[in-house]
């Protein structure tokens, strides 16, 4: 499973996601997903940020394979 880093600056990381070639979704515990190419679906991304319980237990797919090296700084595996 890959997941957002604790430290991870979310604005940055939203930037990073428009250098994507493919969709980037954020997929949470209870199976919502959001696709983080979407600005509402970054709205609702970003409104979760301060639950951290909800944030950390979510994971993030790249439609891409190669999106996963532009977003390496901001995700681990685990």
């Amino acid at each position: 499973m890959i997941k957002l880093k604790k430290d991870a600056d979310i604005a940055k990381f939203l930037i990073a996601i428009k250098e994507c070639k493919g969709d980037v979704f954020y997929e949470s515990s209870e199976g919502d997903i959001l696709n983080l190419a979407s600005t509402l679906s970054q709205y609702v991304f970003c409104s979760i940020t301060g639950q951290t319980d909800l944030l950390e237990n979510g994971t993030i797919r790249c439609a891409e394979s190669s999106d996963y090296d532009t977003l390496a700084d901001y995700l681990y595996e685990e």
